[in-house]
């Protein structure tokens, strides 16, 4: 009895002593099959440890891998991130890297290559502040679907239960902001008051939704300054000038920009280098175009009414003939203008 009591004792050791080591890692998958995907702007938690017995990776460390929503090349994500110092020494036992690419057999290779890094702030291999926390902001090398990556990974080699820590982390990964290439069309010379482009395309090469928001900054010799808005139609934004005398004749600079708005990243074009010209006279208006014509028709029916009272005979019936169709012309025209003029 004694022994089988015994017995009993070892087995019940032993399973207390596995279940820390088993319990410790808790959120992530061991490998990218088994990785949860995230929802954007949802808090996650998580924990690892220090425990060999639990490491998924060479053996010595141990790693929690998270999947990712669908991105596009160049988008950027930020990863608002925290974990608890050790818990007997100074520093933080927790790092994070981004994979693309990956699956359950070339994962670890491909970490390995990341390993090789120190952990720090500026990646590859990111560290936290001496807060405890990060912002960190990750650009996405390329378009992929459904095989993008967080890893959050510790060192796992302690095989003293004396010394087992557990690492807690939490974590929230915001909406990706998209990359936009913003580009002004070359030209020499721009009136003041003329119309100055701007193409603005997505990272795919298509163009830019409509109705995003852009503005120009205008500079010149002296110190003058302007600025203009437009919003994209097509992938196409189109600047209305209105630039004051102290800018004629002068080579300017003209710089179109987006602001980071939750949904695309902030971008600035190239300098554009351009003289400014004087402004061209506006186009004559409609009511203007229609009182020319009548006038026009009014001096024309006096010249030849005049001619057909100095005539005689046949060359008089000829001229009047002319001069009243002239009069009727001028009738419609007169009504034409008053339409225009809204008078």
């Amino acid at each position: 009895m004694r022994q089988i009591i015994s017995m009993v004792a070892a087995i019940s050791i032993m399973v207390l002593g596995v279940a820390p080591s088993a319990s410790a890692f808790e959120g992530g998958g061991r490998k990218p099959s088994e990785a949860p995907l995230i929802a954007v702007g949802q808090h996650y938690t998580g924990q690892l440890n220090n425990h060999k017995a639990d490491a998924n990776f060479g053996g010595y460390e141990e790693v929690a891998i998270w999947r990712l929503p669908p991105l596009t090349t160049h988008d950027v994500i930020t990863v608002n991130w925290h974990a608890t110092p050790f818990t007997h020494g100074s520093g933080f036992p927790i790092c994070m890297t981004f994979a693309q690419g990956i699956d359950d057999y070339n994962w670890g290779s491909i970490y390995n290559h990341v390993n090789d890094e120190y952990c720090e702030e500026r990646g590859p291999l990111f560290s936290l502040s001496g807060s405890g926390t990060a912002q960190t902001s990750i650009t996405v090398q390329e378009t992929n679907a459904d095989s993008s990556y967080l890893e959050f990974a510790s060192n796992a080699n302690e095989t003293n239960p004396t010394s087992f820590e557990t690492y807690p982390y939490d974590f929230t990964v915001t909406p990706p902001l998209h990359y936009l290439d913003l580009a002004m069309r070359q030209v020499k010379r721009v009136s003041a008051n003329g119309i100055l482009y701007a193409t603005a395309n997505l990272a795919n090469g298509l163009p830019a939704p409509d109705g995003l928001a852009f503005s120009l900054a205008v500079t010149w010799p002296g110190g003058g300054t302007a600025s203009a808005t437009g919003t994209s139609s097509g992938g196409t934004i189109g600047f209305q000038l209105a630039l004051p005398e102290t800018a004629f004749g002068k080579g300017a600079t003209f710089v179109a920009s987006h602001p980071v708005d939750g949904t695309y990243q902030g971008v600035s074009s190239p300098k554009l280098q351009a003289k400014v010209a004087k402004p061209k006279a506006p186009p004559p208006s409609a009511c203007a175009l229609a009182e020319r014509h009548a006038l026009s028709l009014k001096r024309q029916y006096k010249r030849l009414a005049h001619h057909a009272s100095k005539a005689g005979g046949a060359a008089r019936r000829t001229l009047r003939r002319r001069a009243n169709r002239v009069k009727r012309k001028l009738h419609a025209a007169r009504l034409q203008a008053k339409s225009a003029c809204g008078a």
